[in-house]
């Protein structure tokens, strides 16, 4: 018979995360309140060969698991604003350029919001000032 633990779940973490195709350098960013759990999401769905995405699918299902990565981009960021960071890091990553990327179109935000989070970014020194 297993003991009962009494350990609290952890804390969700929110943030932005990449999946990477290390074949070809194609990505996909996403945002979540939970990114653990969606990155869970996007990895069962691959697997099983049922990822809305089809471009990813199609290959994920062509290069295999082994191809691609799947990491967490920046934590803890405010769920208001999980939509502006998610647009910021798709614009650093390209990846709504079809062959640089998986996303599909950018997430709809306030552009103020943006701006913000391309400045918090700046000074968390994530993004240079050029860019």
């Amino acid at each position: 018979m297993k003991k009962a633990t009494n350990k609290p779940k952890p804390k969700p973490i929110s943030g932005i995360y990449l999946i990477k195709n290390n074949i070809n350098g194609k990505c996909y960013i996403g945002s979540s309140n939970n990114v653990a759990r969606r990155l869970n999401n996007h990895k069962l769905d691959l697997g099983r060969g049922s990822h809305n995405n089809i471009l990813m699918q199609h290959e994920y299902t062509k290069y295999g698991a082994s191809a691609f990565s799947f990491s967490i981009l920046i934590k803890d960021i405010p769920e208001d604003m999980l939509v502006a960071y998610e647009k910021v890091y798709m614009y650093l990553y390209d990846s709504v350029v079809r062959f640089k990327g998986y996303n599909q179109m950018f997430p709809t935000t306030n552009h103020k919001l943006f701006k913000q989070a391309y400045q918090e970014l700046i000074e968390r020194g994530v993004v240079d000032r050029e860019n």
